[in-house]
């Protein structure tokens, strides 16, 4: 018998699994502090999470087939390769089996759009259900199309999906102005599409995650946070992300936050599904 840890108790191949964690460490355009190491401390903290929930009664990790395929082999420096790479992997990954249910790990916020762009090949509209502490609406940055605070707005112009943004509390005229030309709702009505979630952990105020790579004073609180999360859940969520976690070190609350939204997340996602 082997006795070995993995992420999970044990895994299967993404064509068996029900859910697949993917990490995708780029942060080459983060102007705060480093990303890339999100994927490598959530896992960690997955792995010390206990698996029934209360208020569900359901032990996700129990419940669910898992597979853990990595990370993607991002190129730093390279947001054009890594795209190339990202949208790649999720094709696979999707094609394998089109009924998995993807988590991805970040990462700065930019790789969203890589998954999305390979999401749409799949699905002709989404409604994405982004929670920030930012817009991410602006046009460019310091002459850069594409990075962690424009991936949005570049979202909304190539690929026409319906974005709800919750949670922000700081943004700039010309992303407000941008956000209401094109009607971009702040709630939770009204959603017809398939919903993919990507939840930048700096929503959560810097007291409950302090290591995200640009905190905001006066955020959310977990429990608040998960309140939100069960509301997403009652729409049709095929896939989700958490993004922005710069924990260096094992065991930090930040990295743990971001375990436990994923937990919390697979039970609204069974419950939703029961």
């Amino acid at each position: 018998m082997l006795y070995t840890r993995k992420t999970f108790g044990f895994e299967h191949s993404v064509k068996d699994a029900d859910c697949v964690l993917v990490g995708i460490p780029f942060d080459s355009t983060e102007i705060g502090r480093p990303v890339r190491y999100g994927p490598l401390f959530i896992r960690e903290s997955i792995k010390n999470l206990e698996g029934h929930d209360p208020e569900t009664e359901i032990n996700p990790f129990a419940k669910l087939k898992f597979a853990d395929v990595g990370d993607v082999e991002i190129v730093p420096g390279s947001w054009k390769l890594t795209r190339e790479r990202t949208v790649d992997t999720v094709k696979e990954i999707l094609e394998s089996n089109k009924n998995i249910f993807p988590v991805f790990l970040g990462g700065e916020h930019l790789v969203t759009y890589g998954i999305l762009e390979a999401f749409l090949k799949f699905y002709k509209k989404l409604t994405v259900v982004h929670i920030d502490a930012h817009r991410d609406l602006f046009s460019e940055w310091m002459g850069n199309k594409y990075s962690h605070i424009t991936w949005a707005y570049r979202a909304v112009k190539d690929f026409g999906i319906d974005l709800r943004q919750i949670g922000f509390r700081i943004w700039r005229p010309e992303e407000e102005e941008f956000a209401r030309k094109d009607k971009i709702k702040e709630d939770l009505t009204e959603i017809k599409n398939p919903v993919y979630l990507t939840v930048d952990i700096d929503v959560l105020d810097p007291s409950v995650a302090p290591e995200v790579g640009t905190p905001e004073p006066n955020g959310m609180y977990l429990e608040n946070l998960l309140i939100l999360i069960r509301d997403v859940f009652k729409n049709k969520v095929i896939g989700m992300d958490v993004v922005e976690c710069a924990s260096d070190a094992l065991h930090t609350s930040t990295a743990l936050s971001a375990a436990y939204i994923i937990k919390k997340s697979l039970c609204y996602y069974i419950k939703n599904k029961i």
